[in-house]
Parts: structure tokens; sequence; C-alpha cells
């Protein structure tokens, strides 16, 4: 077999492709969530950002152009480092070895995750600090408010008695 340096040139561009970036982040951390989740420990809270990181994961898999979706997992991602500190702390004593080691290796990989899902919001036209879902936005946005009924603004030269009628 001849080695073609079309295969090299292929596996360098999914490589940098971003939709190949968040499926790699999500099934690293589909293995190592699942492998540490199989120890002997009742923390729930584990269980419910993990699961919200994994949704918000698919999320951005499933939006491909969308903001929201990935910063919504880059939170996420950067608040559960804190929070795998904690849980490792604090539930130390009820898990087994394997959880032990898997949720260490988990807490060790999120912070390039957070750097390649940072690259991948900039990518997808974010702003250099993701601030919109903290803070409003200072642009006016146009949209129709349905709630409200505009009543027709009546003309000056038409009589009491007609705009009355007009509002009725």
């Amino acid at each position: 077999m001849i080695n073609s340096p079309s295969k090299m040139t292929d596996l360098n561009d999914a490589m940098s492709s971003p939709y190949f970036r968040v499926k790699l982040i999500a099934l690293v951390h589909f293995v190592f969530l699942s492998n540490a989740m199989l120890g002997t420990w009742s923390h729930s809270g584990f269980l419910f950002y993990n699961i919200l990181f994994m949704v918000s994961l698919f999320w951005t898999l499933h939006c491909k152009e969308s903001k929201e979706a990935i910063e919504t997992a880059l939170v996420i991602d950067a608040c559960s480092i804190i929070l795998d500190l904690i849980s490792l702390v604090v539930f130390f004593h009820y898990m087994n070895g394997w959880a032990v080691v898997f949720t260490i290796i988990n807490m060790i990989i999120r912070p390039l995750t957070v750097m390649l899902l940072y690259r991948e919001y900039t990518n997808r036209g974010g702003a250099a600090i993701p601030t919109s879902s903290v803070f409003p936005t200072s642009q006016q946005r146009s949209y129709q408010d349905i709630d409200r009924t505009t009543q027709p603004v009546p003309s000056n030269n038409t009589q009491p008695g007609q705009n009355v009628a007009v509002i009725f």
C-alpha cells in the first residue's frame, strides 16, 4: 500500500474541524463520567451537574451555529472543575478506587476541554468573554409585542362622536 499525503491531510482537517472537537469532548467526558459514576457513593449532585453538562454538549452538537449552546456547555464545564473538587473531597470516603481514579482524570481533563469549548465559542462568533447570558445587552432588539393592541390614532378632522365609535 502506498501512503498518500491526502489521508494525512484528511486527518488534520478532521482534527481542526470544530464539530470533531465537540464530538471528541463529548466522547471523552462520557467515558470518564460513566466510569466515575460506577462508584459506590450516594452523591446525586455529581450526577446532576454532569448530566446537565452532557445534555449541553449534545445541544451544542445539534445546534451547530448556536452561540448559546456552546456558551452553556462552557460555563457548566468551567463550574464543574470546582464542583468536582468539592465532590471528591467531601465524598472521598464513600467512593471506591475505580470511581476516584476516573473522577480525578475527568477533573484533570476539564481545563483542556474548557479551552477547546472556548475556542469553539469564539469560532461561532461569541464575544471575547461570554457575558451575554449573565448581563443584558445594551443593544435595542426589534420585536413585535403581541400583548399590546394598538389603536389607530384619530385624525384631527373627525367629529368627537366618530372617535368613540372607532374605539368600539
